[in-house]
């Protein structure tokens, strides 16, 4: 029997609808199971692998959106729950989240120095340096390593001992000490002053004699005693040594004993000590050189002799003796030891010739030799050939110099002048009341003043003024014939 096309029509009204799901769309049509209900459920399970509310546009894996499935369903996405956190994303420090899902990426310790920064409330006080957090060694590079608070504070490993300096001499005191990275007012890096409260007692200062270690070598009064130079230094206890022109001995102003006469074979020149006044020098002009150390004696030791016709001065500087050759001009050393002779400086090319009279010669601590010419004084310097220090002209054949090392020379109208070493100008000059007429010598004893001789007769004029201070006659202490005159050594 067949069916009418409306009872067709009413038949599939009668049929059963299953809800949520449209009837017709492929992998969306469910059936009805035997209990009648429908596999399509209200909402969507996450994580399950099904798609519950039979929707494709709600995600089973991936609830945040963020094109990256979470790690429960084997995706990479460590926060499904947040579309910022994902792999890729940029990690923003501080946050306390894992932005780019790496846990090798820290949140809160960006150097990776072990220790939380302070901004998430760490101890960390420079998250940008490996080599600043709590613990960390302290040192002298501006920063404040250990987060202590301090910037390179007195426990830096590194800080170096600073040494006072009160007397602001530029040497320090090695029993003021401080510890810092940075010198106080007050201290330097040096530590070999002996004497912290003057500033004229440091290894840079000339020895004199003081009974001080001006210098900190550790010894008073020792081979710088006197500015280091040989020749004119005055006696041990004050006394004055001379030596006359008509003889050949030498003798002590004041003193009628008589030393030396029967050695040399004219008058004495050049009479000196060394540097520690322990032996007396002398030479005889014509070359030979003595000897005496005290108790003084009536004969001499020979030295040594100078090959070079006449000789004139004579110093001493640290085992050897130096004389100028009156012909050549050029200046010549003996080992006090071996009698030994050689050249010590040449005069070269230049234009004054020194006369070399008696102790006429200064020689500085350095070894330099000055002496006087015609035209102005003359520098002599080892293995060199010599120069002019200045063209004054009317200078007496000699120079001087006192306890510091400071040049003295005289001219014709009694002038005693003070000379700057390096630049030969005048520093200034006292006028004596009784002028050259002759030659003479001069020399400058420990209070500064001036010991000079005259055919005679010998003077001490004061540094101050240039006045006389006390005059001796050779005659009161060797009756002689005329024509004596005086030479002292210091």
């Amino acid at each position: 029997m067949s069916r009418s096309p409306l009872l067709i029509t009413l038949l599939g009204a009668a049929l059963p609808l299953y809800s949520g799901c449209a009837l017709g769309i492929e992998d969306n049509i469910k059936h009805t199971d035997t209990a009648g209900t429908s596999d399509c459920g209200p909402s969507e399970i996450p994580y399950d692998g099904v798609d519950n509310d039979c929707d494709p546009s709600t995600p089973d894996d991936d609830l945040d959106g963020d094109g990256h499935n979470a790690l429960v369903t084997g995706g990479d996405d460590c926060d499904d729950t947040n579309p910022d956190v994902s792999p890729g994303v940029a990690e923003i420090p501080y946050d306390g989240l894992d932005n780019d899902c790496d846990p090798g990426t820290p949140d809160d310790d960006l150097d990776g120095d072990g220790t939380n920064s302070t901004v998430t409330g760490g101890t960390d006080c420079d998250d940008s340096n490996p080599d600043v957090y709590p613990g960390a060694a302290e040192i002298c590079n501006g920063l404040d390593d250990n987060c202590d608070g301090s910037i390179d504070g007195p426990d830096s490993v590194d800080a170096p001992i600073w040494y006072a300096d009160l007397d602001a001499d530029g040497y320090g005191d090695p029993n003021g000490t401080i510890t810092a990275c940075n010198p106080p007012p007050g201290f330097v890096s040096d530590a070999t002053d002996c004497d912290d409260t003057s500033d004229a007692v440091n290894p840079a200062a000339t020895e004199i004699c003081n009974g001080i270690d001006d210098n900190c070598d550790g010894t008073t009064d020792d081979v710088a005693c006197g500015g280091g130079y040989g020749g004119h230094r005055i006696d041990k206890g004050g006394d004055y040594y001379y030596a006359l022109y008509n003889d050949k001995g030498f003798g002590i102003l004041g003193a009628s004993d008589w030393y030396g006469s029967s050695d040399a074979a004219s008058a004495p020149e050049g009479v000196t000590w060394n540097e520690d006044q322990s032996t007396f020098y002398y030479n005889d002009l014509v070359g030979d050189v003595f000897m005496q150390m005290e108790p003084f004696g009536a004969s001499s030791t020979k030295v040594g002799t100078f090959s070079l016709g006449q000789i004139g001065g004579g110093v001493t500087l640290e085992g050897k003796y130096y004389v100028g050759d009156y012909n050549g001009g050029n200046i010549y050393q003996m080992d006090l030891t071996t009698g030994a002779t050689s050249l010590y400086a040449s005069l070269g090319s230049t234009a004054c010739k020194p006369y070399f009279g008696n102790n006429s010669m200064s020689i500085d601590s350095d070894g330099t030799v000055y002496a006087a010419s015609s035209c102005g004084i003359v520098v002599y310097t080892p293995t060199a050939e010599a120069t002019m220090l200045n063209s004054v002209s009317g200078l007496m054949s000699i120079t001087a110099m006192d306890a510091d090392n400071e040049l003295y020379s005289l001219d014709s109208a009694g002038n005693i002048v003070h000379f700057d070493k390096a630049s030969g100008a005048a520093l200034g000059h006292v006028t004596i009341g009784t002028a050259p007429s002759t030659t003479w010598t001069m020399a400058v004893d420990e209070n500064g003043d001036f010991i000079v001789n005259y055919w005679g007769e010998q003077r001490i004029f004061s540094h101050v003024n240039g006045a006389t201070l006390k005059t001796w006659e050779a005659s009161t202490y060797y009756p002689a014939t005329s024509g004596y005159y005086w030479y002292v050594t210091f």
